[in-house]
């Protein structure tokens, strides 16, 4: 619960009378506060949810949590609820419709279109996923089954407008103006087609920008922002002209406050996913000051016995009920059968779909449909299957499947489309995963079967991919594939921008949930082990050496999907095995992608050479490859015996002319004194591990060179 915050003296607004009294505010947990009023004070809320993404039905559970679905008939008496004896003002924080449950989207979500008008909905911050089928989608259909305005102050199109960018609506004498924004990521989260023409500018600026417009003209006396992006990034970024701040898009559940000088405090709050959580912001304002007194922010979820005891609205009920009938006849017909389920990714104890970063069983099914019933589809042979893990928005059931199971999973409406692509433009794809400073930092690709490939998690940002492999052939960075994905990915989505290189685009409007239908169809198959794994290799990587390999990503996440106890590391005919550790490590693990680690200790063979292959397995069915050569190989650093002639050397040629044997000790002469100098500066053996890995050829062809005339060595 969050009320106001530290003693003000000094007020918000450049024009206003200053009061006679300090505003007392304080922190507070538990029952509202009784502050002492002078004048004519209004209390009015403002109340948000976030997200909703067509979520219209209610979650039947005996013992609901914080994260059960509330329903859109339970939010509807909630809403009434939390507002008793009081005007309220309801919002939301955009991502209204799009990416939504079977519910809605097998009706191209007219029906929430439809519910959150009943719920009362006053206004709206546009979402990401209100551009997906386009920005004329959105100003025409979306804007216009919709009783609210839908607020985009940082959205140009064409360098103008597309949306308004505030709107004030007053209650009892008291302007409240709402500010309307949507996160920049916008332009990597929609197909770039969809949005030609339209920038994304800094949420945060426009926002400001606009505080003070309406603060500084009078038009409003409250300022609320609507905020389509994850606010504890960013609420240290606002003026003192904004006084509430609801975000969204990022899925998660939050509050604070930001302390600042001559003002409240910046209450912030973002409430969850799916209508699961209600907020409402309590507001006290003084009319005859033009203060604000305090505010206090709520939130609600159904783990309160009071929401729980609420009956849900008869009439929202009844709508609901009628969507309800109408996608289950759509969504009955059983498409095909799956031996067993697969799952999205998690953090730790969050739910499947709560990590994007992880590898997955269901993102690789996909992309192997993508490859597979394209490639079945047209007759064109397909190297590769890829998708997107933003894209999997439900896990696919054991047994019978229906069309609704699959478009729950995939609700965009998305065509899967083929090109070429060069092997460059894959490698750039896999390092492009990792996405420092986004609220999400890896965005995972599922690979389709007999795609591999080894990273280091400690490299930096694009140097973390080390071996990549198609069918046990290392990609060639300047040859052609053959890939088969979504064509939002093609256009550039989710940040992916080398796979918008893509020649030869072949679209024939083959839609994504019938791809998916028609592999399960055809009788999917499902990968056991894993795309990929981290690697790191710690001591001398040379012949006869110990070396530790440090390995992560040896399991999924979800503990229903296949579980690695074992990995085994094999070089030549050397190998060891060590247990697989899978305690959760929640900095490492969550919204990342290494949960399952092993370290193998193993001595490389005596003649083990750069190009031997590093195998490893695991009990689970993962089997992957990855030369020496990349895990910083050294070669022999013992050499031949001293004085003993190497092969080619001028010693041990037979045909040595005199000028040769002259040259040869010349040069000799040369190494010697090198040799010395190096062995002074301790270039010995015992010193390599200081020498970079891409050097260590150079210095061991050197000494060779040394041996063949000379007994010194280094």
């Amino acid at each position: 619960m969050i009320l106001t915050g530290e003693p003000v003296s000094k007020f918000r607004h450049f024009g206003r009378l200053l009061a006679a009294t300090t505003v007392s505010a304080t922190i507070v947990v538990g029952a509202p506060v009784a502050f002492a009023q002078e004048g004519d004070v209004v209390d009015f809320s403002v109340t948000n949810i976030t997200d909703f993404h067509g979520h219209l039905s209610f979650e039947e559970t005996e013992e609901p949590g914080a994260n059960s679905e509330m329903g859109a008939a339970k939010l509807k008496p909630l809403i009434e609820y939390v507002n008793q004896d009081q005007e309220f003002i309801m919002t939301t924080s955009g991502d209204n419709v799009g990416g939504t449950a079977f519910v809605s989207a097998v009706a191209n979500d007219e029906p929430t279109l439809d519910i959150l008008n009943l719920l009362g909905v006053d206004v709206s911050a546009v979402g990401n996923h209100e551009f997906d089928q386009g920005h004329e989608d959105l100003t025409g259909r979306i804007v216009e089954g919709s009783d609210y305005p839908i607020l985009g102050a940082n959205v140009t199109l064409n360098g103008e407008p597309l949306l308004d960018a505030s709107k004030v609506i007053e209650v009892d004498g008291v302007k409240v103006g709402f500010v309307g924004t949507v996160t920049t990521l916008t332009k990597n989260k929609v197909a770039p087609s969809a949005i030609e023409g339209v920038e994304f500018t800094d949420p945060v600026a426009a926002t400001n920008a606009e505080a003070d417009r309406l603060t500084e003209s009078g038009e409003a006396d409250v300022v609320v922002a609507l905020m389509h992006e994850d606010v504890e990034q960013y609420a240290e970024g606002f003026n003192n002209n904004v006084d509430i701040l609801f975000g969204g898009d990022s899925h998660v559940r939050s509050s604070g406050e930001v302390a600042r000088e001559g003002a409240l405090p910046l209450y912030w709050a973002q409430g969850h996913e799916y209508g699961k959580v209600l907020q409402d912001a309590d507001i006290k304002f003084n009319k005859d000051t033009n203060e604000i007194e305090s505010i206090e922010i709520n939130q609600w979820d159904r783990s309160m016995p009071e929401v729980e005891a609420l009956e849900p609205d008869a009439e929202v009920a009844a709508r609901v009920a009628a969507a309800e009938a109408e996608a289950k006849a759509l969504g009955a017909e059983v498409v095909g059968q799956m031996e067993s389920a697969t799952f999205r990714g998690q953090d730790a104890g969050a739910g499947s779909g709560s990590n994007r970063g992880v590898e997955s069983t269901l993102n690789s099914l996909i992309a192997d449909a993508n490859r597979a019933s394209l490639e079945q589809q047209i007759g064109v042979d397909i190297d590769l299957g890829i998708m997107n893990a933003g894209g999997v928005r439900a896990d696919l059931p054991e047994g019978d499947v229906t069309f609704e199971d699959v478009l729950t999973v995939q609700p965009f409406g998305n065509s899967v489309a083929y090109g070429i692509l060069t092997g460059q433009d894959i490698l750039d794809a896999l390092e492009a995963q990792w996405q420092p400073g986004a609220s999400r930092p890896r965005l995972a690709l599922g690979m389709s079967a007999g795609f591999e490939y080894v990273y280091d998690p400690s490299a930096e940002q694009g140097e973390r991919v080390i071996s990549a492999t198609l069918n046990g052939e290392e990609i060639d960075p300047a040859a052609d594939y053959t890939v088969a994905t979504s064509t939002f990915l093609f256009d550039g989505g989710d940040g992916f921008t080398s796979l918008a290189s893509v020649q030869g685009l072949t679209d024939v409007g083959y839609m994504d949930y019938s791809v998916l239908n028609d592999y399960i169809a055809a009788g999917a198959d499902i990968q056991s082990g894993q795309t990929d794994i981290g690697i790191s290799a710690e001591g001398t990587v040379a012949p006869g050496e110990a070396v530790t390999f440090n390995l992560t990503s040896l399991n999924y996440t979800m503990e229903e999907d296949p579980q690695a106890t074992t990995a085994t590391v094999a070089v030549g005919d050397v190998s060891e095995t060590a247990d697989v550790d899978t305690e959760w490590n929640a900095e490492e693990d969550n919204q990342l992608n290494e949960f399952g680690r092993a370290t193998v200790e193993l001595i490389l063979p005596e003649d083990a050479v750069e190009t031997d292959l590093v195998t490893i397995t695991t009990d689970a069915g993962t089997e992957i490859t990855v030369p020496l050569s990349e895990l910083g190989f050294t070669e022999d650093t013992d050499g031949d015996e001293p004085g003993t002639p190497s092969e080619g050397s001028a010693e041990g040629s037979s045909e040595g002319s005199a000028s040769g044997s002259a040259a040869g000790l010349g040069f000799a002469g040369v190494l010697a004194a090198i040799a010395g100098i190096a062995a002074f500066v301790g270039l010995s053996g015992q010193f390599d591990q200081f020498i970079p890995a891409n050097m260590q050829r150079t210095l061991n062809d050197l000494r060779r060179q040394i041996n063949t005339v000379s007994p010194i060595q280094f």
